[in-house]
């Protein structure tokens, strides 16, 4: 399922900011992914998750770079490990000018990338989501439904900003299955989570795209 998920998340992702920040393949670097996911793909990362945050990996394939920051919560007595997913151009790409990102809700976006394939993901539930600074949806998704049956897939939550030229991230539970009450609370547990919002001129606003 990872590799499906990753394909979803560079269909729909943006560009970053550009910035003269190097950028390693292969960093494992916490410091140094955080500083790169706000400079390449405009996320900032709050004390509420990085107090959360175990570990950290980013890799750039082609012009694409990707960030996984492998996240343990603890709402009640049971940890909850799971691994929260960003992907955007490198900055210095040049995608068309119709690849920035249209705001969009998690649910649309979900059918918009499921829409002609073998499976599609069955959403339990989509609601209103509250970042840092800006509000989008977030959808919540633990099968998938295809050749007449349901199939259990890990517990992932697809969050999408109500914003142009910010597009989704997500959070994919590793480990363990989430009961009713945990994936119930998965949207205030990752509060925190802002964006870096470039100059208003046509030249910044261009920036931002979807690879």
């Amino acid at each position: 399922m990872r590799n499906i998920f990753l394909t979803w998340l560079v269909i729909f992702s943006l560009i970053g900011a550009s910035s003269a920040e190097s950028v390693d393949n292969g960093s494992t670097d916490l410091q140094n992914n955080i500083s790169l996911l706000r400079s390449q793909c405009g996320y900032v990362l709050d004390e509420n998750i990085l107090a959360k945050i175990v570990g950290s990996s980013s890799n750039v394939n082609g012009n694409v770079i990707f960030f996984d920051f492998y996240i343990v919560m603890k709402p009640r007595i049971k940890p909850i490990h799971g691994k929260l997913l960003f992907s955007c151009f490198v900055a210095g790409s040049t995608p068309t000018r119709s690849d920035i990102a249209q705001k969009t809700t998690a649910a649309d976006e979900i059918a918009l990338e499921d829409s002609g394939g073998r499976y599609v993901r069955d959403i339990a539930w989509q609601r209103a989501y509250e970042g840092k600074g800006w509000s989008g949806t977030i959808a919540y998704v633990n099968s998938i439904y295809g050749d007449q049956e349901r199939q259990a897939v890990p517990d992932y939550f697809l969050v999408c900003p109500n914003k142009n030229g910010f597009a989704c991230f997500s959070f994919e539970v590793v480990k363990e299955k989430l009961d009713r009450k945990e994936s119930d609370r998965i949207p205030s547990l990752l509060g925190g989570i802002g964006i870096d919002l470039p100059s208003t001129t046509p030249e910044s606003t261009d920036k931002r795209q979807k690879p």
